[in-house]
């Protein structure tokens, strides 16, 4: 693996289920960069983030890391097994520090199956994670790359004190063109002629964005009325 990638999108994030925090389940802490999952874990574990951001990835054919979901607090990090199928050859690994409720999957079974409120939480999270993919692979399969981009980059912004969307700190360019799948130099171009468009400032600690409607506009004429 090489740096750790940058997430995909926002991070998909739930209120955590009171069921699961009258329990007193142990606790874990991870520090940022450290893998709380990956293929060849064997154990039974099922991670509830309470705090902090994971993201989940694979690695290309070329040994390049691929990433998939950000998965905020009241995610589920490795669910998928409980239900009987395999789960597919990702990591998921700490953006930042981060700290799960930890149980096995007895423990998700039991409670899944004899708590009405915990079975409709998990259905929620599932259905939260179907809604985000089902998002980026509308984007990946009708997006030009710059237009993937202008996406992307909506994604990571968080709105200041004044409305403003602000990217802090902003990913790096390598990042941004791993997550749509394309080349840093390209990336590096695109973001110039953004900022010489009047569109966005960029600096190396913050991206702020100048021009929300232009992104917004060139996103919906690609996507039409698939969005």
């Amino acid at each position: 693996m090489g740096v750790m990638p940058e997430p995909p999108q926002t991070a998909v994030s739930l209120p955590l289920p009171n069921d699961i925090l009258d329990v007193g389940l142990p606790k874990r802490k991870f520090v940022k960069g450290s893998l709380i999952k990956h293929p060849d874990d064997e154990s039974d574990r099922i991670y509830l983030i309470e705090a902090g951001r994971v993201i989940t990835f694979f690695l290309g054919p070329q040994g390049h890391d691929v990433p998939v979901l950000a998965l905020g607090p009241g995610s589920f990090v490795g669910d998928l097994p409980v239900f009987g199928h395999d789960e597919p050859a990702t990591y998921a690994q700490a953006a930042e520090d981060t700290s799960a409720l930890v149980m096995n999957q007895s423990q998700f079974l039991d409670t899944f199956r004899t708590s009405p409120e915990f079975a409709e939480y998990v259905a929620k999270t599932l259905s939260l994670r179907l809604r985000h993919l089902r998002q980026l692979y509308i984007e990946n399969r009708l997006l030009p790359m710059k237009t993937r981009l202008y996406a992307e980059l909506l994604r990571h912004a968080v709105r200041d004190d004044q409305g403003r969307l602000c990217i802090a700190p902003p990913p790096t360019h390598a990042e941004l063109a791993n997550s749509i799948a394309s080349q840093r130099e390209t990336v590096t171009k695109q973001i110039s002629q953004l900022v010489k468009a009047g569109v966005i400032e960029s600096s190396r600690s913050m991206i702020r964005v100048l021009n929300e409607d232009f992104f917004r506009l060139e996103i919906t004429r690609s996507l039409g009325s698939v969005e």
